[in-house]
């Protein structure tokens, strides 16, 4: 039998990096399915590429070329097309039809749309539901009091998060979901009063956790489930547990900043699961809950029949699909897609009950659409051209065979027919204005040699009127008097930094009632370090420390010095 799937198999090298890749022949059933021929570039380059097509947390100030109000935008002033505030964006006093244009097979189609792109109005901070004091909020569904969170449903009342889902009264978490009074969590979900702790779930009133499950008054603990009253894995009553917290000055900045030290140490001590899977099977990737035949994934939720997948939830039979989901199927090669929506290839930002896509870009609740931007509820349209369904079925046909026969070709030579996703030199935003660049930092040198472009950012230059090293060591000893205050960040001359920050009185009083320190550096800088605390994208090959099979991990060695396979770390944890 292997040997028979192993003669479908084909091996390709990368148009892009040259390296061989392997299309599986399940890989070819899909492609087939939703008719595009297989890729030319390989996983890792197609991933990378995708996170280079979205802004999550960069915003400029400018005004709104519709409105004419100051808002806050993804785009800088003076770009080449219009940008619009959301509300303005999603009203009837624009027609994105009025910017069509007719077809010319006398052009690279790559070429048209990007001359689309330059006249239709883009979304200056992409919402959808409703937005209740939130202005400062970028791709997220539903929010209310929150500020400066990205990608992110349903939350209330709470600051500096990314990806997280129905959260409230939190700061500064990432991949955290459904949890409450949380601050610097990572990958934790259904938490209460938990600070400072990853990949942790129906925890509360504990700091420092590292893969705890169901425990309460817990501090420095590794892969601990059902405990009370323990720390650094060693069990106390109830009133020793209470002395030793004071001990631990854990409400002051030395305090947290010697304990995290040692946990970081602590950690490697205990072995770690391969695969971090809750109710999965046959997954390879990194955190997964309630999956099945999900493979080369990470962070997918309720996914079936998927591969090549980033942060996707509630979705089935995907390839190639970078965020989102929410009851969606046959999406491919596209990133920041879903609610309800199917047979999307080679979109961005389509939403809505969205089917039947091609290379289009923030076109919700359209159908049977090739080459749009900004269609909300078009049909048989070509280029913001509508047409009749017979027009748009004899037409299609012929500009894919177009793109085949011109293909678009970048500077360094690479081609782009139909099948592959737009060119990295045609993205809207610099490579360092996008997440790639969180998750895969480059030179600028690196950057434009891999075709990506890079924009110099400009740092201003703060007239701060307080230095973090000397803010107090405790919120008890701060007033109000903080908030008037332009903080100069510990880490001004990190490549993350913007150099300096402010609290605001939500964030003020959050810290307060969480009995926590002023942070000494800026969102960015703490976003990054958060991002840090996980592996990289990077499945390798490692031996069970207790029974030696040879399993799949994204943790190297530096990360996790002693790895389990599922069965044997539950065993010895579970």
């Amino acid at each position: 039998m292997t040997e028979k799937m192993d003669k479908k198999s084909e091996k390709r090298i990368c148009q892009n990096c040259k390296k061989n890749f392997t299309i599986e022949p399940d890989d070819f059933l899909f492609y087939e399915k939703i008719k595009v021929p297989p890729p030319t570039f390989c996983p890792e380059c197609r991933f990378l590429r995708r996170f280079a097509t979205m802004n999550d947390r960069i915003f400029y100030k400018r005004t709104c070329d519709l409105t004419k109000k100051e808002i806050f935008s993804i785009f800088p002033e003076g770009t080449t097309f219009p940008v619009y505030e959301t509300d303005a964006w999603y009203s009837d006093k624009w027609d994105p039809y009025q910017y069509g244009m007719d077809y010319d097979f006398s052009r690279l189609f790559f070429e048209q749309f990007k001359e689309l792109e330059n006249k239709v109005p883009h979304l200056a901070l992409t919402k959808q539901g409703m937005s209740v004091n939130s202005p400062y909020t970028h791709r997220v569904h539903d929010m209310k009091n929150c500020y400066m969170i990205c990608r992110a449903t349903k939350c209330e009342d709470s600051f500096y998060s990314y990806t997280v889902e129905y959260i409230t009264d939190s700061s500064d978490c990432i991949w955290t979901d459904r949890s409450e009074l949380c601050y610097e969590c990572i990958t934790c979900k259904n938490c209460y009063n938990t600070r400072f702790s990853q990949d942790s779930n129906n925890c509360r009133d504990s700091s420092f956790l590292y893969a705890c499950r169901n425990c309460s008054n817990c501090v420095g603990c590794v892969n601990l489930v059902n405990k009370q009253f323990y720390i650094w894995n060693q069990p106390f009553t109830k009133e020793e547990y209470f002395e030793k917290i004071k001990e631990l000055r854990l409400n002051t900045f030395s305090g947290l900043t010697e304990i995290e030290k040692e946990f970081n140490e602590f950690r490697k001590k205990f072995p770690q699961k391969a695969i971090v899977s809750i109710k999965s099977n046959d997954v390879s990737g990194n955190w997964f809950s309630n999956c099945k035949n999900v493979h080369n994934s990470f962070d997918c939720v309720n996914v079936k029949d998927g591969k090549y997948l980033f942060s996707v939830f509630d979705a089935q039979d995907c390839m190639d699909y970078f965020e989102w989901g929410d009851k969606s199927e046959l999406i491919y090669e596209s990133a920041n897609c879903g609610i309800n929506s199917s047979r999307l290839s080679f979109c961005l930002q389509c939403w809505m009950g969205a089917h039947d896509l091609l290379y289009c870009d923030s076109c919700p609740s359209s159908r049977y659409c090739f080459g749009c931007i900004g269609l909300k509820k078009g049909e048989y349209s070509i280029l913001n051209k509508r047409y009749t369904k017979e027009e748009y079925d004899a037409l299609i046909p012929k500009i894919i065979e177009h793109m085949k026969e011109m293909p678009y070709v970048d500077n360094r030579g690479m081609e782009y027919k139909f099948g592959e996703h737009f060119p990295g030199s045609l993205f809207s935003f610099a490579y360092n204005e996008t997440i790639a660049y969180d998750f895969f930092p480059m030179t600028e040198e690196e950057v434009v040699k891999k075709g990506y472009t890079w924009k110099e950012r400009k740092r201003k230059n703060y007239k701060t009127t307080i230095d973090s090293s000397s803010l107090p060591e405790t919120i008890g000893e701060v007033d109000d008097t903080i908030l008037d205050e332009i903080i100069n960040c510990a880490e001004k001359d990190s490549q993350y930094s913007v150099g300096a920050y402010r609290i605001t009185s939500g964030e003020l009083a959050f810290y307060r009632r969480m009995d926590l320190p002023l942070p000494r550096v800026c969102f960015d800088v703490r976003h990054m370090r958060r991002v840090a605390k996980r592996p990289p994208f990077k499945i390798i090959k490692r031996n069970c420390e207790k029974c030696n099979i040879e399993v799949e991990t994204v943790y190297n060695e530096s990360y996790a010095p002693i790895i389990y396979c599922e069965k044997c770390y539950q065993q010895e944890v579970y």
